[in-house]
């Protein structure tokens, strides 16, 4: 039974369900990063401008990248919630 337990607690246990603040900083940093070289690698910023509709692929990779962030920011902070009440009762 308490192996059970155990497998069933490593299960639930990852980054993205329950992410610690250095989790939230390695993927901002990563997510920072992958935006910038993103942008860099499809536009010469000095001559041309991001915003065509050439450049539609590259958008979804952004929006997406930046939901999945946001998403691990929203489980830490309810997990952070969830913790900090039942430590309180």
């Amino acid at each position: 039974m308490k192996t059970e337990n155990k497998q069933l607690e490593t299960i639930k246990r990852n980054f993205m369900k329950n992410p610690s603040i250095k989790n939230l900083i390695l993927i901002t940093l990563l997510w920072f990063v992958g935006i910038i070289l993103l942008t860099l690698s499809t536009t010469d910023l000095s001559t041309e401008s991001f915003f065509q509709k050439k450049y539609v692929m590259i958008y979804f990779l952004i929006i997406g990248s930046t939901i999945v962030k946001g998403k691990l920011y929203f489980n830490y902070w309810k997990n952070k919630s969830l913790n900090s009440h039942s430590k309180a009762e």
